[in-house]
């Protein structure tokens, strides 16, 4: 399956609706504190949020990137793969709803070969790959383990839904030394992923999401 810079250029050029065009006051700067690992501090104005993507018939996704909030339409889908672009045309692509690739940042995000919900059993090491690039276009690469321990958390309220979900706290080992600490909701039915808050690589802006309208 194709998962590369052809497609996102592809995503990039379609015609899609984002924070601004939308009249979404969440779209702004919060500065480059890391985000939290509650549900509640992935994405500042909720409320602006939830009243946009109640009134929009598309896939939609609250996202946290390199400082900015927005309320992202998707572009474009193949298979597992979903585009979402914001009116910068900062593009996040997720792979089986997790940070893949991004484009349009001055730190790119090129691969995340993350594992996937329901591929670990507790306390098992499952690999993690990733290739990024910086602002002065140094292409980097580094692998690491993740160990990922989950537990019910219920009635978690997402923009437009409550649900009960799984909550799994991910702790990265990378091969430099460093360590990441990454959250994700998933629903145990379809193990599909709802929300999340993830270190693509050690000290990098973290990447947060939560599903408003989902595309399933």
């Amino acid at each position: 399956m194709a998962r590369g810079h052809d497609i996102i250029s592809k995503g990039r050029s379609l015609a899609v609706l984002s924070c601004l065009s939308l009249g979404l006051v969440g779209c702004s700067s919060t500065g480059n504190s890391p985000l939290g690992n509650t549900l509640a501090s992935l994405i500042p104005d909720r409320e602006a949020v939830a009243t946009t993507a109640r009134s929009l018939p598309y896939a939609s996704v609250a996202a946290h990137m390199d400082g900015n909030d927005a309320l992202m339409v998707m572009a474009h889908q193949v298979g597992e793969d979903t585009f979402w672009q914001a009116r910068d045309r900062a593009t996040l692509q997720l792979h089986a709803g997790l940070p893949y690739r991004t484009a349009g940042f001055d730190n790119e995000l090129l691969k995340l070969d993350y594992p996937p919900i329901g591929s670990a059993a507790p306390k098992e090491r499952l690999p993690v790959v990733a290739d990024w690039q910086d602002a002065e276009g140094n292409e980097h690469h580094l692998t690491g383990w993740v160990q990922r321990q989950c537990q019910p958390e219920p009635q978690v309220e997402l923009p437009l839904t409550t649900l009960d979900l799984e909550r799994c706290e991910d702790r990265v080992a990378w091969s430099n030394g460093q360590t990441s600490r990454n959250t994700l909701w998933y629903r145990p039915q379809d193990q599909r992923v709802w929300a999340g808050s993830i270190e693509p690589w050690p000290d990098a802006k973290r990447i947060g999401w939560q599903v408003a309208r989902p595309w399933w």
